[in-house]
């Protein structure tokens, strides 16, 4: 997050997820935030005003097919969008990509 906002992007957190809430005597339901797949993060270029979605992975790990059809829908929408598992891995796709 830190080299993202160096390189000019306002950068968000998202946190998807689904939590089981008791509800007493009434039993108990599942709340999901955001939808399946999406990326941990995101937000725009302050210059440009392009979104991003970045899914972020510990080193060696790979997005989920879920993941991956999120980061291949915001690309296809226009959106900076790509998936790391490093800070080395995200500065060299900016320079690539021209951030």
């Amino acid at each position: 997050m830190q080299l993202l906002t160096l390189r000019g992007f306002r950068v968000f957190r998202r946190n998807v997820m689904g939590n089981l809430v008791l509800q007493g005597k009434h039993g108990s339901r599942v709340v999901k935030v955001g939808v399946k797949g999406q990326s941990d993060l995101y937000g725009w270029h302050r210059r440009t005003g392009r979104h991003f979605e970045i899914e972020v992975k510990a080193p060696g790990n790979k997005p989920t097919p879920d993941q991956a059809a999120w980061l291949a829908s915001a690309d296809a929408d226009g959106a900076l969008a790509f998936w790391t598992d490093s800070v080395s891995c995200t500065d060299q796709t900016l320079t690539h990509l021209g951030y």
